[in-house]
């Protein structure tokens, strides 16, 4: 360790006195931290004084560093694209990282570059010529606001694919949910543009421009008598006015300057930020975002805004940050690049935005008691299962798997991760059985849970309980397996129904009368399935973890059964190989847009002859002829030969 240090010493004292970046590895070559400095000399010689400088967390990093190395470069900024793009190469571990947290963002998607640009909800950005606006923190709320704007400004909902193809309006068009460009006449072009104009002003927190000018349109169409378009206008801006009102609280500092606060609250290696975002003088959306790391203060809340920024392709005209740091000029110049117009990054001292800073600490101070609680409640839960059911282990990471099938055809299965007693979706599977024949709910379990073990084993990666979707002979193909593979550690219980219905309901208990549900719980070693109260919070979680695998079986049954029927559908046309059945496929996103296609639609495909397309259209006439008699019967009205814009699962993919 001497001569370790010794030669990381020695690379220290050669460190130029210039920006750029530094890197430190260990023995292996690992990059364990990036980092960027105006003087790499002073910056990097402070690693060897833990102590002198109040940097006392970096001790972890240099007892694993064994070397150092610099790459230095002419501005500040320049260090920080380098910074920004060797942590995207590396993913050192001691760095702060976004990318694996839980949190989601959403933004909406607007392309101006088509003739009649459509609103969509997406979760990245893509530099794609496309507008973006957001990111939003709450997927709720948008959705739940996108469902009022779509009235107040109905655009257009189906794909590019589907408007090209049609010649008269839909029902989303009979329910005022769209305006129909898809037919000449219906709306202007310059209309549209006015609308979507507004719409996008709504979203960026400009609602009061678009109020005042509805009101004005309002008016005008009172005065001119037009009762049924003033009437409209009235009901939009209503609309609009309360759902802005619910989700803006007015500031008295804001004017009409865009900026971003962030507030920054610590204890030991856990770290909360809070963004308030205030647009137009509104306190416009809020989010929150816990950090676990050692690096001070001033570098992880640079490498937050480095990559939070990174992520927004939209920027306000004024970032405000609660601690000074050493590159602000840097950071200001390189998000300004990104979003396209000026940026400022101030640390005030005095004035009105120090009352915003002081808002932003509480926020996050406040940000994280309630997350220690919410996971103190989570922990008294999971105790509590492990209680109620004398489990050997805390069950923190519970995995339950599910089989869904159709008569012994397209078996799969599922399996979710709950863990800390939330869903963890990055950890769910989905399984195609392989080697059980026909309907044996039983085999394709103990196949699922072999090849889950197996790579468990691999990968050191075991769940401490594992929950079956089933009773006694399900879970004793389970613990078939867990014997095979010489694994003892890890909790085994199944849930299933009573299917004695008397079994639900009020029954004596100790403690007096009790409800319940008639939900079973099974465990190896017990001959009797144990009953758990409907009040339980354990039996609760258990549902809902069963719930979910269960859900997420049929999702993926439901998606594979459709890909098959139409495969197979394909496979008895003459002319149709694997190439070709792979292109309709992808043309259309989904079966019904094959059995939905015209002939023309058809022979736009790569590799479709005229003769060909012709023999797909004919093969299915009789299905085509039952999907468009239940659109019918549903309220649609169906254009035969052309693919229909309702419902979802049947619009042709765009690849937007």
């Amino acid at each position: 360790m001497t001569d370790e240090i010794t030669i990381l010493q020695k690379q220290i004292d050669a460190a130029p006195g210039a920006p750029g970046c530094y890197v430190f590895r260990d023995d292996e070559r690992e990059v364990l931290y990036v980092g960027k400095a105006i003087d790499l000399k002073k910056r990097i010689r402070s690693y060897l004084k833990p102590g002198s400088d109040g940097r006392n967390q970096i001790y972890f990093l240099m007892e694993r560093a064994t070397n150092v190395e610099f790459v230095v470069v002419s501005s500040e900024k320049e260090a920080l694209i380098l910074e920004n793009n060797l942590i995207k190469k590396y993913r050192p571990r001691y760095n702060i990282s976004l990318a694996g947290d839980d949190k989601t963002f959403v933004s909406v998607r607007v392309d101006l570059r088509h003739e009649w640009p459509r609103a969509t909800i997406v979760h990245k950005h893509k530099r794609d010529g496309a507008t973006y606006l957001g990111p939003f923190s709450s997927s709720a709320k948008l959705y739940e606001t996108m469902k009022v704007l779509k009235r107040a400004f109905p655009m257009r909902l189906c794909s590019d694919h589907t408007l090209a193809n049609r010649t008269r309006p839909c029902i989303y068009h009979d329910i005022g949910l769209c305006c129909a460009p898809c037919v000449p006449g219906k709306v202007e072009p310059a209309e549209y543009g006015k609308m979507v104009k507004s719409f996008m002003d709504v979203l960026r927190g400009k609602d009061q421009s678009v109020l005042r000018d509805m009101e004005a349109q309002m008016q005008d169409a009172a005065a001119k008598l037009e009762f049924e378009r003033a009437a409209d206008l009235r009901d939009r801006a209503e609309a609009i006015a309360a759902t802005t009102s619910r989700q803006r609280a007015e500031v008295k500092d804001g004017g009409v300057f865009d900026r971003d606060v962030i507030g920054f609250y610590r204890e030991a290696d856990r770290a909360m930020i809070a963004i308030l975002c205030y647009r137009e003088g509104k306190l416009l959306d809020t989010t929150t975002r816990e950090i676990q790391s050692l690096l001070p203060d001033e570098e992880v809340l640079s490498g937050f805004i480095e990559q939070y920024y990174q992520q927004v392709l939209s920027a306000p005209e004024e970032i405000v940050i609660p601690l000074p740091l050493e590159s602000t000029e840097a950071l200001a110049s390189w998000i300004a690049d990104r979003a396209e117009h000026k940026v400022e990054v101030t640390f005030p001292q005095r004035g009105d935005k120090v009352k915003l800073l002081e808002l932003a600490n509480v926020n996050a101070k406040h940000s994280l008691r309630v997350k220690d609680e919410t996971l103190e409640r989570e922990q008294r839960l999971i105790r509590a299962l492990q209680e109620a059911l004398s489990l050997e282990n805390v069950p923190n990471r519970i995995e339950c798997y599910d089989i869904s099938h159709t008569q012994g055809r397209d078996i799969v299965a599922s399996g979710v991760c709950f863990i800390d007693g939330k869903p963890a979706k990055g950890e769910y599977r989905k399984y195609k059985v392989k080697t059980v024949p026909g309907n044996d709910d039983f085999a394709s379990m103990e196949e699922v849970l072999r090849r889950r073990l197996v790579r468990a084993r691999l990968e050191d990666n075991f769940p401490d309980l594992i929950v079956i979707d089933g009773g006694a002979g399900q879970l004793g193909r389970v613990l078939k397996v867990l014997e095979e593979l010489n694994i003892v550690d890890i909790d085994v219980i199944g849930l299933a129904k009573s299917r004695d219905k008397a079994d639900a309901g009020w029954q004596m208990s100790y403690s007096g009368p009790q409800k319940w549900t008639g939900e079973r719980v099974f465990k190896p070693g017990i001959e009797e399935p144990i009953a758990l109260d409907q009040r339980s919070p354990a039996l609760f979680l258990l549902m809902r973890v069963r719930d979910e695998a269960h859900r997420f079986a049929i999702t993926y049954h439901r998606e594979l059964a459709r890909k098959n029927a139409v495969a197979s559908g394909l496979d008895s046309i003459d002319g149709i190989g694997p190439k070709r059945k792979k292109a309709l496929i992808k043309t259309f996103g989904s079966p019904k847009g094959v059995k939905l296609a015209s002939v023309d639609q058809l022979r736009a495909v790569a590799g479709v002859s005229p003769e060909l397309a012709q023999r797909i259209f004919d093969h299915f006439t009789v299905e085509r002829a039952e999907i468009i008699a239940k659109q019918e019967a549903a309220g649609v009205r169906p254009e035969a030969g052309a693919v229909q814009s309702l419902p979802d699962d049947i619009t042709p993919k765009t690849g937007e």
